[in-house]
């Protein structure tokens, strides 16, 4: 099993919402504002007003083979103008459920 953590600002969660329910995953894990420093890129996200906005966290828990197409359509989804302006991040580590 695998876990995969996305990271988006809350401009565009809706758009990754609509990815993940559109593929049939059994659910996933969503914490809203959630805040952001970015030294490299200059995202900071602290919800004030210094540093505007907030990010969305996304955690879903899959099979291999759902990572290969997830991971394809968040790439389409990033190729997206206004989605790669707003940002998008996404890691994938081994999950182990134990209960």
């Amino acid at each position: 099993m695998k876990m995969f953590w996305i990271f988006c600002n809350e401009s565009v969660a809706e758009d990754l919402m609509e990815i993940l329910d559109a593929n049939g995953l059994d659910g996933y894990f969503v914490w809203k504002d959630v805040l952001c420093k970015d030294r490299k890129n200059g995202k900071t996200h602290w919800g004030d007003a210094i540093f505007p906005g907030k990010e969305w966290a996304f955690m879903v828990f899959c099979e291999e083979c759902d990572v290969a197409l997830l991971h394809e359509r968040l790439a389409q989804l990033a190729e997206e103008p206004y989605i790669h302006q707003a940002g998008i991040k996404a890691f994938v580590a081994e999950a182990e459920k134990v209960l």
